[in-house]
């Protein structure tokens, strides 16, 4: 599995920009021309879409270790490609590769600052594809955060103590960091069980899946650690 790159075309269907609000659009977005920004959404799906991917062998497996309730992995081993490119579009970032950078010396922590455990993660994915995996996903929230630190506080849902200690890093830095804690690699919110049962049923039904109530729902999980987003999610009509 390629890893990602900042350019990557993995998924080239037309994204929609997520519409936080129907009477304003959420401040960090009028930075960006329509089409700038559909590339930002573009690269997200593309990583989504290797997350997703790496999820599906996973709960395929004979490995008893999978990252998200166990009563998903029926379900989710049964995802069909364009089911996943659906997911992957859901408008925010899926994964959560708990890491933490600063300026001496490498520690981690989780997308809200918080220190956690030092004790490695138990291993979901084969070494190869969860190097790629961590590569793509460090490269992706690192890009992000450089490109727009406040768009990258919507995506990624992280604070201001994230997004420092995103922007302290370099690439060789990111390339340790992902060869060093590849069990680090993670979806988000791998405990809440009915965000991801509403994503894996497409949002309103396998049979019709929704888009827009996926993103919805994603947005209002990811604005609990971005304050910006949730203010203005809770200012909406």
């Amino acid at each position: 599995m390629e890893p990602f790159s900042p350019r990557s075309t993995m998924i080239t269907r037309n994204s929609p920009i997520p519409e936080v609000s129907q009477r304003t659009p959420y401040a960090p977005w009028r930075r960006f021309e329509p089409a700038v920004l559909k590339e930002l959404l573009d690269t997200v799906a593309a990583v989504n879409g290797q997350l997703l991917g790496a999820l599906v062998d996973s709960a395929r497996s004979d490995n008893l270790e999978f990252p998200l309730p166990e009563s998903l992995r029926g379900r989710v081993a049964r995802l069909t490609v364009p089911e996943r490119e659906t997911i992957a579009r859901c408008g925010v970032f899926l994964g959560d590769v708990n890491l933490w950078g600063v300026s001496h010396g490498r520690g981690i922590a989780d997308q809200s600052g918080l220190a956690l455990s030092i004790e490695p993660g138990r291993p979901w994915l084969p070494t190869e594809q969860s190097l790629s995996l961590a590569h793509s996903m460090l490269l992706l929230s690192w890009y992000l955060i450089h490109v727009s630190p406040a768009v990258a506080r919507v995506l990624l849902g992280m604070n201001a103590a994230g997004v420092a200690a995103y922007r302290a890093l370099g690439v060789r830095d990111l390339a340790t960091i992902a060869r060093t804690h590849p069990d680090r690699v993670r979806p988000r919110w791998p405990d809440q069980l009915d965000v991801w049962t509403h994503l894996v049923e497409g949002g309103g039904g396998a049979a019709s899946p929704d888009p827009r109530s996926m993103t919805l729902r994603c947005l209002q999980v990811s604005a609990g650690s971005s304050a910006g987003l949730s203010a203005h999610l809770g200012s909406s009509p």
